[in-house]
Order: structure tokens, then C-alpha cells, then sequence
């Protein structure tokens, strides 16, 4: 059975295992590299941890098939004003892929968001990864009418209204 929860706090070695897994998985995926990742320090895994365990500010999710996690998103605060989140660190595990987790995630997210009166979700995904587009306009998003200012040259920016997002 595949549950999804918000990570918690002191959860860091969850989300440390998560995020590197997803890295060394899929490094197209991201911004971020494993390499650069396993250079982080024990405190600033705990500190991000941690401040997306609680608030409504940021928040991760973990997906669980039983014990053992299997995926990730995150969603946090943009800079682009108030009521504007940006989806991130969103992977599931390749065995895992097709089976509804990533729509479990992207379902915990929007929940969430709406919760926390997010408005807009937005989303940069890499141009290469085919995948990753395919679901997210699936799921409902659309072209962004104007990228953020700290978007990657090589991603297309979509986004997604949050009170119509859950299924």
C-alpha cells in the first residue's frame, strides 16, 4: 500500500537518503548535483529538513510503499510574491514509475497548498526531461505566462492553479 506523508521533524536522514537517491537516479532531473549534495554538512540537512516539517511556508512529502520510502516532492514559498509555490525535488523511484505515486505526491502537494492559501504551483522541469513534462501536463499544468527570474535557461516553466488541482 503506497501512503504519503509530510516529512517530520528530525527526519533528516529520510530526507538526506530521499534526496540523494534522487540525484544519483536522475541527475538531468536537477539543479543540484550528488556530488554537491554529499558535501553538505549534518546540520544543513537537518535544517532543511526540519523547516519543511513544519509551517506553511515550505513543506516535503514522502511517498511509502510500507516502510520503505519510494518518492519525494517539495513545495516551497516562491519569491515571486504571495500565494506563488514552487514545486521541486520531485522524483519517484524508477520501480515505482506508472503506479500513481507521483499523482499521490502532486495530490499531498496541491492538499497542502490549499490548506496553506497557495494559489499558483509552479513547476521548472528540465527540457530533456520527457517524462516529467508529460506528467505534469497530465496532471493539469500549463505554460507559465512568464518564467521566474531564476529559472534555468534549459527548463520550461508551467503552473497550476491550486484550487482546481485535486482530482
Amino acid at each position: 500500500m503506497i501512503t504519503v506523508r509530510r516529512i517530520r521533524i528530525g527526519e533528516a536522514l529520510l530526507f538526506k537518503q530521499m534526496r540523494l537517491a534522487s540525484l544519483r537516479e536522475s541527475p538531468s532531473a536537477f539543479s543540484s548535483t550528488f556530488e554537491s549534495a554529499q558535501l553538505r554538512s549534518p546540520e544543513s540537512w537537518s535544517e532543511q529538513a526540519d523547516s519543511t516539517a513544519q509551517g506553511s511556508d515550505q513543506s516535503t512529502f514522502i511517498a511509502f510503499s510500507g516502510d520503505s520510502p519510494i518518492g519525494i516532492a517539495a513545495l516551497y514559498t516562491s519569491g515571486q510574491g504571495t500565494g506563488v509555490g514552487e514545486l521541486l525535488q520531485v522524483w519517484v523511484s524508477p520501480e515505482y514509475r506508472g503506479q500513481g505515486v507521483a499523482i499521490d505526491l502532486m495530490d499531498a502537494v496541491f492538499q497542502w497548498a490549499a490548506e496553506n492559501d497557495f494559489r499558483t504551483v509552479v513547476a521548472a522541469v528540465t527540457k530533456e526531461n520527457a517524462g516529467a513534462l508529460t506528467f505534469y501536463r497530465e496532471y493539469g499544468f500549463e505554460p507559465a505566462e512568464r518564467a521566474p527570474l531564476d529559472a534555468p535557461d534549459d527548463a520550461v516553466v508551467l503552473m497550476k492553479q491550486v484550487e482546481y488541482a485535486l482530482h
